[in-house]
């Protein structure tokens, strides 16, 4: 499905669509809760919240289908928020594993930036050789260990680590290029 029919389909209050929607980002949500001191339980629930914000934020108006936008990144973004939130109001301790710094808050204006901050890195990461998309994309988002990547690809532990250091300074000379500015 595209964007644009997971747009409709959520907004439809389509089942097939909330169906796609959790086969295809549950794992990457569990992932996430359970590497931050959660459970699967606790992912699923966050999970499913996460989707009824979504639903709400197309229904009102709040979320849009823009060009190189993807839902998914805005459904972790989401489901990231409500996570920490939910540690915050338990006063847990432990420090959130942020690989990928998202300052996300309640306010939804603050999430629309994380939204559209993912959008640009998975923009710059199409710049990058299949290889490097799926290593950072397993490292990153999906917080497997160097030793599971090295395993799911096929190469060493070694070699997977030199890989993300190669990957990461590729991503970041193509940012550089994109924005001299900075």
């Amino acid at each position: 499905m595209t964007d644009q029919e997971i747009f409709d389909g959520i907004a439809q209050k389509d089942n097939n669509t909330f169906l796609f929607l959790y086969q295809q980002h549950k794992d990457m949500i569990i992932n996430m809760v359970k590497k931050n001191n959660g459970t699967s339980d606790d992912a699923l629930d966050i999970f499913q919240e996460g989707v009824i914000v979504l639903w709400a934020n197309i229904r009102e108006g709040k979320f849009k289908i823009r060009e190189n936008a993807r839902i998914g990144s805005y459904l972790y973004a989401l489901c990231k928020n409500i996570w920490i939130s939910k540690l915050r109001k338990n006063k847990h301790t432990e420090p959130f594993d942020n690989n990928l710094q998202m300052d996300l808050s309640d306010d939804v204006e603050e999430m629309e930036e994380a939204y559209v901050q993912i959008n640009k890195l998975e923009k710059l990461l199409g710049n990058l050789g299949e290889n490097c998309q799926k290593l950072l994309n397993l490292f990153y988002y999906q917080k497997a260990s160097l030793k599971e990547i090295a395993e799911q690809m096929g190469i060493t532990e070694k070699t997977a680590k030199n890989n993300k250091y190669r990957c990461m300074q590729n991503l970041r000379t193509i940012y550089n290029k994109e924005n001299p500015e900075v």
